[in-house]
C-alpha cells in the first residue's frame, strides 16, 4: 500500500529505506560544498551529485539515502529513484531535509553503524544524540576524491588456480592436449617443446 503522508514519503518505501542506510547524505548540503571545493564541480548538477555518491558508496561496498529539501524537480529522472546502492528521497513540500534526516536518524534501529554526511549542526547533533559517526560534507568529499585517484585493485585468481581443474574438465583438458586420460604419464603422451 503506498498511501501518501505528511512527511513527504510514500509509506510502502519506508521499511526499505530503513535498511538502506549506513550513509545518509545532507542532499543539498554536500551538494553545495562539492560546487565551492572544485571547479570541476561547479557545474554539477544534483543528479550529477547522486550518480557520483553512488559510485562511491559501490567503491565503498555500503549503499546510503541522500535526503533534499522539498519536492523534486520536475522532469528528473533521478529523483526519488534508487540508483544502484543509493535511495534519493525529498522532504516534500514545505518541509526542510533536515527534519526527515532527524527522523531517520532517530528511527534507525544500528545508529552507531549510521554514517551521517553533513555540515549542518542541528543535524550533527541529531546523529551525536544516537551515537552515529558524522562526517562534514567537505570532508567526505575529500575522501571520495582519494577513492577515486586510488588505482583499482588487481582482479582476484581464479579459485580453480588454487584448488586445481574441477574433476569434470580434466579428461576435456587431457583430451584436448591429444593425452590419453588412461595412462597420463605415458612418455608418448608428455608434450614435447622444441
Amino acid at each position: 500500500m503506498y498511501r501518501r503522508r505528511s512527511d513527504g514519503i510514500t509509506a510502502g518505501k519506508m521499511p526499505a529505506i530503513r535498511k538502506a542506510m549506513p550513509f545518509l547524505f545532507d542532499g543539498y548540503n554536500i551538494y553545495h560544498a562539492a560546487a565551492k571545493m572544485s571547479d570541476a564541480w561547479s557545474h554539477i548538477t544534483p543528479g550529477g551529485l547522486c550518480a557520483l555518491l553512488a559510485e562511491d558508496l559501490t567503491i565503498l561496498r555500503d549503499n546510503g539515502v541522500c535526503v533534499f529539501d522539498g519536492a523534486p524537480p520536475r522532469g528528473s529522472d533521478w529523483a526519488g529513484k534508487t540508483i544502484g546502492p543509493l535511495t534519493t528521497l525529498f522532504s516534500g513540500p514545505g518541509r526542510e531535509a533536515d527534519c526527515l534526516l532527524e527522523q531517520l536518524i532517530k528511527e534507525n534501529t544500528a545508529p552507531r553503524r549510521l554514517v551521517v554526511v553533513s555540515s549542518d549542526n542541528r543535524v550533527k547533533r541529531a546523529a551525536r544524540r544516537r551515537r552515529a559517526q558524522t562526517i562534514i560534507a567537505r570532508e567526505y568529499l575529500i575522501s571520495l576524491l582519494q577513492r577515486r585517484d586510488r588505482p583499482a585493485p588487481p582482479p582476484r585468481e581464479p579459485r580453480a588456480k588454487h584448488e586445481g581443474v574441477p574433476p569434470g574438465q580434466l579428461n576435456e583438458w587431457l583430451e584436448f592436449f591429444g593425452i590419453d586420460p588412461d595412462h597420463p604419464g605415458d612418455e608418448n603422451d608428455r608434450i614435447r617443446l622444441g
